[in-house]
């Protein structure tokens, strides 16, 4: 009998260090009673993990111990992890908020999210039905969240692009280090397009791409990452009253690095907003770059790839809505990429221009606007 209770001690110990290792613990601050649900990313998309009421401060405990699981499978399987990625959607009667919440595997700490809530005008109808809820409240069982629809697509994105003068000649490469984290933007749209977080994924996998290019001739290294579109509709009593609709990188495939004069025909550079001016340099001898550029002296840990050749597949295919493609194509979104987390850059790229002794040259570093600002590496001379 001694023995049997000492086991069951041994197990509870066990199972409750399990729990503790595998919960999150958010805590939430609102300045109104709002309804808030969570979603958790998988390996397949998001799902939701729960939903709760706060007022005030509360303190969210989210168990991600299926969500770990299955992204070590994954890992296993197919050599691709995301660290967790939790997305709060809050509901109140002032408005709807998105908050992302970014953790690692190995330290699930507890984060602070301070929820939001902006009037909005295309949100009218959806906060005058919330507003008569909050005001005789019904159980959370009537308020939900379903996923509708979803798309993927793999499609090559450009990297760096180099567009020289008629007198500059060069060197261009590209590197991605196996195992390294790389953040791509979670783009959300409800009435208008934000960025909340990054799927933060590393690769069991690597490849690079080294060139050379001529005088005055454009060169582009790419690589393929597989989008996905997720469209989730709340439910008010079965009344669809609003759409959440998502894109992001949930793959990048670095063994697709390539190199070439000329780009895919399915891929495309983001909108450029801005020409960022980089200096004007004088060429001493054709033996040393007039201008080089690195991730030592890039000067951000960001840069922008394109997600519109996407949205114009999801167009063709009936699956994202008008607003959402009208919104998208007036701002020109983009997809952000952190290239740097644990210190470390999970991608090198280096640049170095030349030309002939005594010849003067501007150089200028694309620039890209829209739910955030980033630099583009596409430099021209």
């Amino acid at each position: 009998m001694a023995v049997l209770i000492v086991l069951a001690v041994v197990v509870t110990a066990v199972y409750a260090k399990t729990l503790m290792e595998n919960t999150a613990v958010i805590a939430v601050e609102s300045p109104y009673k709002a309804k808030v649900y969570t979603f958790a990313l998988y390996p397949d998309g998001f799902r939701q993990v729960g939903k709760y009421e706060v007022a005030g401060e509360k303190s969210l405990a989210l168990y991600l111990g299926s969500a770990k699981a299955a992204w070590m499978k994954e890992y296993s399987k197919n050599g691709r992890l995301s660290q967790p990625l939790i997305l709060l959607v809050a509901m109140s009667e002032k408005g709807v908020d998105v908050k992302g919440v970014n953790l690692d595997w190995d330290d699930l700490k507890g984060k602070e999210v301070k929820l939001e809530f902006r009037e909005d005008e295309s949100l009218k109808r959806v906060i005058s039905k919330l507003s008569t809820q909050f005001e005789q409240p019904q159980p959370l069982g009537d308020l939900y969240w379903a996923i509708e629809d979803s798309y993927e697509y793999t499609l090559p994105v450009v990297l760096s692009y180099v567009k020289p003068d008629s007198s500059t000649w060069g060197t261009m490469d590209y590197f991605y280090a196996i195992n390294k984290k790389v953040g791509f933007s979670v783009n959300v749209f409800i009435s208008s397009w934000s960025i909340t977080e990054y799927n933060i994924i590393q690769k069991y996998d690597s490849g690079s791409a080294k060139a050379s290019f001529t005088t005055g001739d454009d060169y582009y290294i790419w690589m393929n990452v597989r989008y996905r579109y997720e469209k989730w509709v709340y439910y008010l009593d079965d009344d669809p009253i609003l759409t959440m609709e998502l894109i992001f990188v949930k793959d990048f495939y670095p063994n697709t690095i390539t190199k070439s004069t000329y780009k895919p025909w399915n891929a495309q550079l983001p909108e450029i907003d801005d020409w960022d001016y980089k200096g004007t340099y004088t060429s001493a001898t054709y033996t040393y770059p007039y201008y080089e550029l690195s991730v030592s002296n890039f000067g951000t840990d960001h840069f922008a790839i394109d997600c519109m050749k996407f949205i114009d597949i999801l167009k063709t295919v009936g699956k994202i809505s008008s607003k959402a493609v009208t919104a998208a194509t007036s701002i020109g979104l983009f997809t952000d990429v952190d290239f740097k987390y644990d210190n470390v850059e999970a991608f090198y790229f280096g640049l170095a221009l030349y030309s002939d002794p005594g010849i003067t040259h501007t150089v200028r570093l694309a620039e890209s606007e829209a739910a955030t600002s980033a630099p583009q590496i596409y430099i021209k001379s």
